[in-house]
């Protein structure tokens, strides 16, 4: 018999073969069917991308499933390039949360894991969204042929008539001449090399750029120009200098006595406990860049930061879960110059502040999450310093009198949740509260003004966190007052012999980093996670530390900026 024989009589013979035969048949049809069905239910799937259109920087959103509820070998790409991990803050099996990085490019997302691929998503770079404009665009030189006015004062507008500008500003920068040390002032004879050594942009965060085409601009001179030149840049070239005169018929401002600082500064995070996964979020202030200030090189960052320069922060991020015990450190370590600010000034010069720019103005003028201004307390308080007093420069130094005169500043800072306004009622209060209420009285008179924030730094090259004002005059620019100083703070200073109250209105020493300008007010990555401000530091900011919601409890500490060197 042979074996085909063999086989069809066992069928025959023997009922039960052919039962498990069935049932071995019907299985492996199941399985297979399974295998088939449980990978295609494996397979990711994007369901949305939020924004659509996104800058680097920028927190994106995907949404769908089958992602895993962790990310392990997993990866997210854009037009072919894999995210690197720095750059992912969350993972799961229904949402991924990401930083877009810097070379994030146009094309299609796709999320992988280990059993598939997801379908793709489409995902548009902001930056890259082309513009309809001439092709020759950014790559022929800019010329600058005529301006509006070859003399002009500080915060008046000036026209630049010329060819290849661009017609939108992008990172296009215009420029004028500063005179650090009064080189160019101080000189027999004034050349082009002399005149674009050192050169002040016109601030976009001042509202300074009003109008930009591929043949005319519109710009604020900044404060801190002087007669020289001016130069339109962009990415890939900059314009021939053109000649400018700033008339300095109101008051003129001087960068001397340069001193150049090594900073550095830490922060630690220890006793993280957690029900699961948590993710914690420093965000790590860096000085910032101005004309007194005007260069910031990061020469460490331990360890490398989740973002760089992200709203003047390097943001850190860290993951621990329920069993982790150790300390976590961050430090970082700045090289920058800073100059002194000298300040002259004809108060019955002053130009007017309606011919100021009017987003300028209100932004300057208005109360803010830092500063109040315009309540009935002020105004009375106001009204009773100033009187009749129509200049605004008068204004400024009626206040500041006022203040020294009658309100005592505390040896120490007191907590960081007490009212500033209770200087008004106490008359007495640290060097936050006199910052803050000067500058709150200065709006309320109709004066743009700022709030600087940093570290000053003693004759022994100790360092204490503190605040200082700047204020407007069209035709001058930004004015320095230290009112706390000015009142009296105790302080070692670097020149004993000054006079503190007279100096300080009008004058700035170069013995302070400057962090902050302003308060910048943050988002948060995620709505849900708990958020930590210290609201009297050295930078002025609405986020320092934000934990995920299955975070318990931790501890941090910041250090006060230290001076490792000054040259």
């Amino acid at each position: 018999m042979d074996s085909s024989n063999k086989v069809s009589y066992i069928f025959r013979k023997h009922p039960w073969v052919r039962v498990f035969s069935l049932i071995f048949v019907i299985a492996a049809v199941f399985f297979v069917a399974y295998l088939i069905s449980h990978k295609t239910e494996e397979s990711p799937v994007i369901e949305s991308i939020i924004p659509p259109v996104g800058s680097p920087g920028d927190v994106v959103l995907i949404t769908g499933k089958n992602f895993g509820d962790e990310r392990d070998m997993s990866y997210v790409s854009f037009s072919g390039s894999k995210i690197t991990s720095s750059s992912y803050i969350s993972w799961s099996d229904t949402q991924i949360k990401l930083v877009l990085p810097a070379n994030v490019q146009d094309g299609l997302v796709i999320v992988g894991t280990k059993e598939a691929q997801s379908n793709p998503a489409l995902f548009a770079n902001e930056g890259d969204i082309p513009v309809l404009v001439p092709t020759t665009q950014q790559i022929i030189k800019p010329t600058i042929t005529s301006l509006s006015t070859e003399k002009i004062s500080i915060g008046e507008k000036l026209i630049i008539l010329g060819n290849n500008f661009g017609e939108t500003r992008n990172n296009s920068k215009v420029l004028f001449t500063i005179d650090y040390n009064n080189n160019i002032k101080n000189a027999s004879y004034i050349n082009k090399r002399l005149t674009t050594e050192n050169l002040v942009e016109v601030s976009a965060e001042e509202s300074g750029y009003e109008y930009w085409s591929n043949t005319e601009i519109h710009v604020r001179v900044p404060s801190g120009a002087r007669t020289g030149v001016v130069i339109v840049e962009n990415d890939k070239n900059s314009s021939d200098p053109y000649d400018i005169e700033i008339l300095e018929t109101a008051g003129s401002r001087e960068y001397l006595d340069k001193k150049i600082y090594v900073v550095q500064y830490n922060a630690d995070v220890i006793d993280v406990e957690t029900s699961d996964v948590s993710t914690i979020t420093l965000r790590c202030p860096i000085p910032v860049k101005i004309p007194s200030q005007n260069a910031v090189d990061v020469t460490e960052i331990q360890p490398v930061p989740l973002i760089q320069n992200y709203q003047n922060c390097n943001v850190q991020q860290f993951k621990r879960d329920k069993n982790s015990v150790y300390k976590n450190s961050f430090t970082q370590t700045f090289v920058l110059p800073v100059y002194e600010v000298r300040t002259k000034v004809n108060p019955d010069k002053i130009g007017s502040m309606k011919n100021l720019n009017s987003a300028f103005y209100m932004t300057y003028t208005r109360k803010d999450s830092l500063v109040p201004a315009d309540t009935d307390e002020l105004v009375d308080l106001y009204k009773q310093i100033v009187g009749k007093e129509k200049n605004y420069y008068k204004r400024a130094k009626l206040i500041y009198d006022y203040m020294c005169d009658n309100y005592s500043i505390t040896k120490k800072n007191r907590k960081n949740d007490a009212d500033p306004m209770d200087l008004i009622t106490k008359e007495k209060g640290d060097a936050y509260d006199f910052t803050i209420i000067y500058a709150a009285l200065l709006r309320t008179a109709g004066i743009p003004c700022v709030v600087n924030s940093g570290i000053l730094i003693n004759q022994n090259l100790t360092t204490q966190n503190h605040w200082w004002v700047d204020f407007y005059m069209p035709g001058v620019g930004w004015i320095p007052v230290d009112i706390a100083l000015g009142a009296g703070m105790e302080y070692k200073p670097w020149n004993g012999n000054i006079d503190a109250r007279e100096y300080y209105f009008g004058n700035m020493d170069s013995h302070r980093v400057t962090f902050s300008r302003g308060y910048t007010e943050m988002k948060p990555l995620s709505q849900d996670n708990k958020i930590i401000t210290y609201s009297k530091s050295f930078a002025l900011q609405s986020i320092w530390e934000e934990a995920s919601n299955n975070t318990i409890k931790y501890s941090s500490y910041w250090s006060v900026p230290v001076i490792n060197g000054v040259y």
